[in-house]
């Protein structure tokens, strides 16, 4: 049996170093006793006890309290109690030593006169125990310390912390100032299986992987970054990062980590990078497409200056002036895409100017300016109904120009495209449907992104495509901004349909006049 640290070679106050067992959820039970001295070693076999605190007996009576143990080790205040039994009123204190207790039995109280000799080793003993106690005292002012440094630190952090005690596989969560994801206060102490079935199944493999190797490693430091789903169902970035502790032979014991919610620190990162990748693809598709018409300009321009007035035929100047009219046109059309991409990225949506507005007008007009452009096509118009709203015209039609254009380049040349309009319940719907080979899957996915064009796509005399890729991109921001969606369906049997919902405004209901003067709803 080793001797009780700090204790006095020749103190003949008996000490009992005790650990703790704790239970299957990491609460303290129990006490055994780990070292004695010799004064206490005697003491214990005289009355042949065992191990367990809690087995202590003498005459069917307990000789010590393990709850007021428990509550020394949870607390950290020392504890004074009297021997049941003895009759020489012996009493004893328990106090804080690292991770277990100390046990110290104060001398027999005879009420006698004790001879000096005997007084000065009582005196011995009690200097002995008071400076034990000073020192505990010291341990709980620390420990005290400590926790109001947790506690101010858990008050000012939105993390949540986590204790995971390998003994019970048990983690113990704490909030702090947030919510722990949405999950309720039952669940804030957990198995680590809990934990482990709310990472995503795509980060899920990894993590556990990488801690369990952290585990067995040497390592003292994790982290790693993943999505955890929150109680409403929806996903969370976290960082979690956690500190192991080891004990005396490597074996891990204990690890307390923090995991902090990266969501909006994510997104920003992502809406970064597609800013950078989208002012690349807008310089460069910019630059590229606003040359072609800028060179035939000059072109036309420079043939123009150089032959003179008189050199050029007729047909020349009215070559070289639809040349530039075209190009000219083309680049209006360019910018024209990229205000809207403008106002739709920076000032909420496109602006509307809303007033009554006959569809079945606008199909018969954006058809007709069409096959001026495609005189070889044929487009069939449906209306079916009135198609009477409060609608922004200009919008719709150019909503209506895109994609009878696109299905005019992009269908069958030899079929012809269908347009219909027509009212269903609360919604005016407008079907653009041409024959020929289906979108392919992967495309259809972008189809209604920025700078995203369709294979094929052409240049056909000044028509409104401008090849930036933006007019399904504006198509879907005009019909959002009318409270709107667009859907595509492409398939070989029935080619492309892009369908437009709009909600159409509410019918004034119609009011009578009663007898009296007054109104009333019919």
């Amino acid at each position: 049996m080793a001797p009780a640290w700090e204790l006095p070679a020749d103190s003949e106050t008996p000490c009992i170093l005790l650990e703790p067992l704790h239970g299957e959820t990491g609460e303290a039970l129990d006490f055994r006793w780990t070292s004695m001295n010799v004064p206490a070693e005697g003491w214990v076999r005289s009355l042949e006890l065992g191990r367990h605190v809690s087995l202590w007996m003498r005459e069917g009576l307990a000789l010590f309290d393990v709850a007021a143990f428990v509550r020394v080790l949870m607390r950290g205040v020392p504890h004074v109690g009297q021997l049941p039994g003895d009759a020489a009123g012996r009493r004893y204190v328990v106090v804080r030593h690292g991770e277990g207790l100390a046990l110290w039995l104060l001398p027999r109280d005879e009420g006698q006169a004790a001879d000096a000799h005997q007084a000065e080793r009582e005196r011995a003993a009690r200097q002995e125990v008071e400076a034990a106690l000073a020192r505990a005292e010291q341990t709980v002012s620390a420990l005290r310390e400590a926790e109001e440094r947790y506690r101010l630190a858990t008050r000012a952090t939105h993390d949540v912390l986590w204790d995971w005690h390998f003994a019970t596989d048990h983690v113990r969560w704490d909030p702090g100032t947030g919510n722990a994801f949405g999950h309720a206060t039952s669940v804030l102490e957990h198995k680590l299986g809990w934990w482990g079935e709310r990472v995503h199944d795509d980060d899920r493999d990894r993590v556990v992987d990488r801690l369990v190797e952290f585990v067995a490693s040497t390592g003292d430091v994790w982290s790693e970054e993943y999505r955890f789903q929150r109680a409403d169902g929806t996903w969370a970035h976290v960082l979690d990062r956690g500190v192991l502790a080891r004990d005396d032979e490597g074996r891990p014991v204990r690890m307390i980590g923090s995991m902090m919610d990266v969501t909006e620190r994510t997104r920003q990162m992502e809406t970064m990078v597609e800013e950078a990748r989208f002012r690349e693809r807008f310089i460069g598709i910019l630059g590229h497409d606003l040359r072609n018409p800028l060179n035939a300009i000059v072109l036309s321009a420079r043939a123009q200056k150089r032959r003179g007035p008189l050199e050029c035929t007729p047909e020349q100047h009215r070559q070289h002036a639809q040349r530039i009219e075209a190009s000219a046109t083309r680049m209006g059309n360019m910018i024209a895409d990229l205000l809207d991409l403008t106002r739709a990225r920076l000032a909420g949506g496109i602006p509307l100017r809303k007033g009554p507005t006959d569809l079945g007008a606008v199909c018969q007009q954006v058809v007709d300016e069409l096959s001026a452009a495609y005189p070889d096509r044929a487009v069939a118009v449906d209306v079916d109904g009135k198609a009477e709203g409060e609608w922004d015209a200009e919008r719709l039609a150019q909503v209506l120009s895109n994609l009878v254009g696109n299905a005019l380049e992009h269908g069958s040349p030899d079929a012809p495209v269908f347009l219909r309009c027509y009212a269903k319940g609360e919604h005016q719907l407008l079907e653009v449907q041409n024959p020929g080979n289906p979108i392919p899957e992967e495309l259809r996915e972008r189809l209604f992104d920025p700078f995203r064009q369709g294979e094929g796509e052409r240049e056909q005399g000044g028509r409104r495509n401008s090849g930036l890729g933006l007019g399904l991109f504006i198509v879907k921001e005009i019909v959002q901004a009318h409270g709107g969606t667009v859907e595509v369906t492409s398939t070989q049997k029935d080619g492309t349909t892009f369908t437009v919902r709009l909600p159409r405004p509410p019918r004034p209901k119609a009011k009578a006049k009663t007898g009296r003067g007054r109104t009333r709803t019919a």
